[in-house]
């Protein structure tokens, strides 16, 4: 699928800054399932907005504005296209015990979602959601996808009771958040196993497929148009799997991925200081829209991927 996405953030001071920096990563990564063909950002006011990779692989965008303002306003416009590959995770017949042992020669590549970070705990209920569904004897493929499912049924999605930094006991003792708090769970469950899970941020197309007869095909997604957040684990056969726990989905071809880090410490879409006021008003706005071009194959014509 080919995805148009405009994300505009707006920064407004009570009274204006004298100067501000600010880090963006907006710009969706490369990879084996997402191309990116066009990316801009455009600030106002008007600076040069310098660029890099960071210690995860992700493009980061840095703005620095040294004189007075009264508002920042970021837009990231970009094109990119996704595909769906095949379902690695099924292929991988081994016990949870097993695959642990065949992390050990990448143990120093994996340490970093191997351990406890800001959003990542190992608290008892953490302790017992692993006890329960990563035990060292279980099939390692069905007890992950085990695992999404539980976290799907057992626990609701809902915005606006949670925050960016409510941890995981308190989502568990609330049993409701967004999708941060999702994939904050399911990443500590899978690590507190020895399993190796990374957050993974971007967006989400959320409304059924359009069919080309003028219905729509499979079901809606859940999630924020804003942001969405997500999980990866290392599978013993050398792929990063995504899995979506808000939805007990696999990722696919819906998800656009923008940011990889232990947790949503490391990948916030915006994050800086300013000087010179005491209080801002933030607004966002993200639209994401298939591409008008992409067309739809027909059934003799498609091949057969799965997600």
């Amino acid at each position: 699928m080919r995805f148009h996405i405009e994300h505009t953030t707006e920064y407004r001071y009570s009274a204006p800054a004298t100067e501000s920096f600010s880090e963006l990563r907006l710009r969706p990564r490369e990879s084996l399932r997402q191309k990116v063909s066009r990316h801009y950002t455009r600030v106002q006011p008007a600076v040069l907005v310098e660029s890099h990779t960071d210690y995860f692989g992700n493009y980061v965008e840095t703005v620095s504005i040294p004189f007075r303002h009264p508002s920042l306003v970021v837009t990231s416009v970009c094109d990119v296209e996704t595909k769906e590959l095949p379902d690695v995770l099924d292929a991988v017949d081994l016990s949870v015990s097993e695959a642990r042992q065949l992390y050990t020669p990448n143990r120093r590549v994996l340490h970093d979602f191997l351990r406890p970070s800001t959003f990542i705990q190992f608290t008892p209920g953490v302790l017992e959601l692993a006890g329960e569904f990563l035990r060292p004897s279980d099939a390692f493929a069905p007890s992950l996808r085990a695992l999404n499912e539980h976290l799907f049924r057992s626990l609701k999605y809902r915005p606006g009771v949670t925050d960016a930094g409510t941890t995981v006991e308190q989502f568990l003792i609330a049993r409701e958040g967004v999708c941060q708090d999702f994939a904050h769970l399911m990443i500590s469950v899978c690590r507190a196993a020895g399993i190796p899970a990374r957050y993974i941020s971007g967006y989400i197309e959320t409304d059924p497929i359009p069919d080309p007869e003028g219905g729509t095909e499979g079901t809606a997604l859940i999630g924020a148009t804003a942001s969405h957040a997500w999980l990866e684990v290392y599978s013993p056969n050398g792929y990063w799997v995504g899995l979506d726990p808000t939805n007990n989905c696999l990722e696919g071809e819906r998800h656009v991925q923008i940011g990889v880090g232990r947790d949503y410490a490391d990948v916030p879409p915006l994050k800086g200081i300013f000087q010179g006021s005491h209080a801002q008003t933030l607004s966002v706005q993200v639209r994401v829209t298939r591409h008008e071009s992409t067309e739809r194959p027909s059934p003799e014509a498609a091949e057969t991927p799965r997600s």
